[in-house]
């Protein structure tokens, strides 16, 4: 006798019974896509009665949703107490806890404590996204009142990205950009205070430099083409501030701008002024030293040039907040093709052997330093994931040289979870990372794990020298056009990257790592 097969749909399509042959079968819809939250708190420092200990009782936590009709959630878990800073002074954090909550946009988080001065709601605007199966840190940052009255809340921040630049500045890591007043080419006042809220790329030049800056200056046309074609270029404002203002009046200035074609401000000052700001910002005055041989006519005054003037050469990335959080030095690598004529025939010969030798960043890696700032800007995932580096999809293959010697092909290390480390020593969270890294490759290596460092467009001496500085004895594989990075649709650096022994990637950490979202994510690649 064939049995009585019927459909139940029960409520509004969640749930349907399947019976058949006496048995009930539940279909119910797949679960709503969710990642966990891991909240943090850390104390800033050196801050008054930052050697004092406070007790807080924490009892509550919510988020808000920032898409529309999303409205307050609140997180279950048992109150506990917590010391600050006691042992968590920045950057070390507090793990408070970790919670599963639904993929998607956040816009405020409001941490509950109870301390011996009452209770006190920290709420705090912040901006991440949460992604599915991947964990998501949000910050509470604290100082300590003097006389132990209790923590004085400061900010918070969400997501890889704000997590890092909320710890660094916790720790005075990081420098806000001094506040000056400038004239640029046209005379007219600038104040650096009127960039607030846009991605600053500002860099030091000379009119009669005729070999770093001009190579600087192509770059500079370079990130600002890639902005550009990104649709970009309105979030982010370049500028030059010249280390020369008695010769760079604004009339130089503004000759300058026009023989190169230059899109940006151009800006100079008072010398005390311009002095003082580069100044606090460790940049060595401008040293003028007897020129070797006959001295050279200044094409924009048509006077000879008295001295020839010796400087450092930085550009400096500053976030929206106004704090610095990359600093490039020397020269830039750049390729031939995207110097312009004009640049390349005001260059001197020496110049054109820099040109040749390359230097210690590309517009590459400025483009990849602005990119997670911009994320941090919009307060969502404004760049969702669309290169081949997804979780649950292969890893793409590569071949690359290695500062060990032999080259290394990811596929040959099938059967072994592997941890991919991107990386350049610009990169001021890479280097926070190198710790952490070193320490799970040597702790989980006899468990299988292979830990690859991947240099982003730079030597192998830049490699070498930089983490025989930092004391990491790992080997570097060496990705000097950028492909790799490329071919994995990296936003920005330091990047890791987990595959697990099929090849499929695992999960992804954008920005610096934090101890336990790099034990959660070897845990679940060794588990794969």
């Amino acid at each position: 006798m064939r049995a009585d097969r019927r459909l139940r749909w029960v409520g509004a399509g969640c749930l349907a019974l399947l019976v058949a042959g006496g048995a009930t079968f539940a279909l119910t819809r797949p679960p709503a896509p969710s990642g966990q939250l891991l909240v943090l708190a850390t104390v800033a420092r050196p801050g008054p009665g930052a050697g004092q200990e406070v007790a807080a009782r924490v009892v509550g936590l919510r988020i808000e949703g920032s898409a529309t009709g999303w409205a307050w959630r609140s997180i279950s878990f048992p109150a506990f107490d917590l010391r600050l800073p006691g042992q968590y002074l920045a950057p070390d954090t507090a793990s408070l806890l970790q919670s599963q909550v639904p993929a998607g946009s956040y816009g405020r988080a409001e941490l509950e404590l109870t301390t011996s001065g009452g209770d006190m709601k920290v709420t705090r605007k912040v901006g991440f996204a949460v992604a599915s199966g991947q964990t998501t840190p949000l910050l509470f940052t604290f100082q300590v009142r003097p006389g132990g009255s209790g923590p004085q809340p400061l900010s918070a921040y969400g997501g890889d990205s704000q997590v890092s630049f909320g710890l660094a500045l916790a720790s005075k890591q990081i420098q806000a950009i001094p506040q000056a007043t400038f004239v640029d080419q046209q005379g007219r006042a600038v104040r650096l205070s009127d960039y607030r809220g846009k991605v600053v790329v500002l860099a030091s030049f000379l009119t009669e430099c005729q070999e770093t800056c001009p190579l600087v200056d192509a770059a500079l046309l370079e990130l600002q083409r890639m902005l550009d074609v990104h649709g970009l270029g309105g979030q982010v404002q370049i500028l030059e501030v010249t280390q020369d203002p008695a010769q760079d009046t604004p009339a130089v200035l503004s000759r300058y701008r026009r023989y190169f074609a230059l899109p940006w401000p151009l800006l100079t000052g008072a010398t005390s002024a311009v002095d003082s700001f580069w100044a606090k910002l460790g940049v060595p005055p401008v040293r003028a030293v007897p020129w070797d041989g006959p001295a050279p006519t200044d094409m924009f005054t048509g006077r000879q040039e008295p001295y020839n003037l010796l400087h450092d050469s930085v550009v400096e990335v500053i976030n929206p907040q106004g704090y610095i959080v990359t600093q490039m030095q020397s020269q830039p690598t750049l390729s031939t093709t995207t110097v312009p004529t004009t640049i390349y025939k005001y260059l001197d010969a020496m110049g054109r052997s820099e040109l040749k030798t390359g230097g210690a960043w590309t517009p590459q890696t400025l483009y990849q330093a602005v990119i997670p700032l911009l994320q941090q800007e919009r307060q969502v995932n404004a760049f969702p994931r669309t290169g081949a580096a997804v979780p649950g999809k292969p890893a793409p293959n590569f071949t690359l040289p290695s500062t060990a010697g032999a080259p290394v092909t990811l596929s040959s290390l099938r059967g072994h979870p592997v941890m991919l480390d991107f990386w350049a020593s610009w990169c001021t969270n890479c280097k926070a990372d190198m710790g952490l890294i070193a320490a799970a490759a040597r702790r989980y290596s006899s468990r299988g794990l292979r830990v690859l460092l991947i240099n982003d467009q730079q030597s192998a001496t830049t490699a070498r020298r930089f983490l025989g500085g930092i004391g990491v004895k790992l080997p570097t594989l060496l990705d000097g056009q950028g492909r790799v990075t490329q071919a994995y649709g990296l936003p920005g650096l330091p990047v890791a990257v987990f595959v697990k022994p099929d090849g499929e990637i695992s999960s992804l950490v954008l920005g610096q790592l934090q101890a336990g979202q790099l034990q959660s994510a070897i845990g679940k690649v060794m588990a794969a």
